[in-house]
């Protein structure tokens, strides 16, 4: 695969609910691109994920390692407050890294070819099942996207036309 892995720990805000751990690949799924994971949201249990756990992914083009810890950094902010469900935006204060002004995320679908690189299987997570964790993916938005999924909901936002995992494109809205 060629791709380098680190792991890295995020302090969480709320201790008592375990560890968060950031799993970063640099080279995944290309040498373009780096992909991070994050640990610890499943370890607190929401009734609407019904048996399974959930677990946040970012992939992006480009170099700056920052972004691959991005998804262990939310978790790390706001387990126990929210879903994290597709078509959520989470918001920060500022921007995420410093290459890229996007201070925001949307979920969604995790990044088809990072997952086929670590050989994780997605599918709908069986009744019954221990330990079975949902992927999501992250995705960096601007500001402006991010009023607009608010706005006018996260069906139109994914209709647009922009690279999902390009931290330095321009704003479509």
């Amino acid at each position: 695969m060629g791709a380098v892995s680190e792991v890295a720990e995020i302090i969480p805000r709320v201790p008592e609910d375990g560890p968060v751990f950031s799993l970063s690949y640099y080279g995944l799924p290309t040498s373009a691109h780096i992909t991070g994971y994050s640990y610890g949201l499943s370890l607190v249990h929401r009734p609407e994920w019904g048996t399974c756990g959930r677990e946040l992914s970012i992939t992006v083009l480009s170099g700056e390692k920052g972004w691959t810890q991005v998804p262990a950094q939310i978790v790390a902010a706001l387990r126990g407050w929210g879903p994290f469900r597709k078509g959520e935006v989470l918001g920060h204060v500022k921007p995420y890294v410093n290459e890229s002004a996007m201070n925001g995320i949307i979920i969604g679908d995790p990044f088809p070819d990072a997952v086929k690189s670590v050989d994780l299987t997605i599918s709908d997570c069986p009744a019954r099942q221990a330990d079975a964790v949902e992927i999501l993916g992250v995705y960096p938005i601007h500001s402006s996207e991010f009023r607009f999924v608010r706005e006018s909901g996260p069906e139109a936002f994914w209709e647009l036309d922009w690279n999902r995992i390009d931290p330095k494109r321009p704003p479509v809205i």
